[in-house]
């Protein structure tokens, strides 16, 4: 008898003990850059993200983005309303490669999403429409419920927050520094690790020249700009879009865990 409950305390403790624990779930975890910014990231299907616009004003390395420059004396990055934009050189390639991914400008650990995860990001999020959003809408499922002036209470159901950051341009000649004006505000571009290869590779055009990087013809036709793609979100479009910008533009950059 005495046996008995011994082994019946046993199990209503054990009981007890269990009832106690939660079910394992995987947390979101908290991104660190190497300025010491803090990230939060969410996960959508296979892919982890950064929830929110990077800031960082460094390489992994440590070295100042100042020196990846495209055109003479124009900065690689730009802030504007609050955001940090960086143009594509020094989102792309100011860092080394981790594993098949191009890290860029992203925290280690993390690289530059491909056009192919951008659209990996979308097709998953458009296959389960009843996780997401009640509308079907990719867009308003990936959109932060602060919209610019706007607030959408039922937006941002992934957690991914993007916000209309949209992207700044220079208006002035090829050869020198411009204004650089802010355009598309009501719309969200991020960098991607690839070239649009429908624009040539540029022309190098003899010495001396006044650019730091070539990416114009011998007579600066816009034809010739590198543009590398960027993910496009528009509220007023159901699904976002995959379309190019040329180099020389900043947008913002979420970064994808390797």
């Amino acid at each position: 008898m005495k046996t008995f409950n011994y082994f019946f305390g046993f199990l209503v403790f054990a009981t007890l003990f269990a009832s106690c624990k939660h079910d394992p779930i995987e947390l979101s975890t908290v991104l660190k850059d190497v300025d010491g910014n803090v990230y939060d990231t969410v996960r959508i299907g296979n892919q982890t993200w950064m929830s929110q616009d990077l800031k960082v004003l460094h390489l992994p390395n440590g070295l100042a983005l100042q020196t990846f420059k495209i055109r003479q004396d124009e900065p690689a990055f730009t802030t504007y309303g609050g955001k940090t934009l960086y143009n594509s050189f020094a989102a792309q390639y100011g860092a080394s490669t981790s594993s098949n991914h191009v890290q860029g400008i992203c925290p280690d650990g993390w690289h530059l999403p491909s056009s192919a995860e951008w659209q990996e990001l979308m097709d998953y999020v458009s296959d389960h429409p009843e996780s997401w959003n009640v509308s079907g809408s990719v867009t308003h499922a990936l959109a932060n419920k602060e919209w610019g002036y706007e607030t959408h209470a039922n937006d941002n159901q992934t957690g991914f927050s993007a916000e209309p950051t949209g992207y700044v341009h220079s208006y002035d000649s090829h050869t020198n520094i411009g204004d650089l004006r802010w355009v598309e505000r009501e719309n969200a571009y991020y960098w991607s690790a690839d070239h649009n290869e429908y624009y040539p590779r540029p022309y190098n055009p003899p010495a001396p020249t006044p650019w730091v990087i070539p990416q114009w013809g011998l007579y600066g036709t816009d034809s010739l700009e590198v543009q590398s793609f960027v993910f496009k979100l528009d509220l007023n479009q159901e699904q976002p879009e995959i379309t190019s910008l040329p180099d020389i533009h900043y947008c913002a950059v979420r970064c994808v865990k390797d």
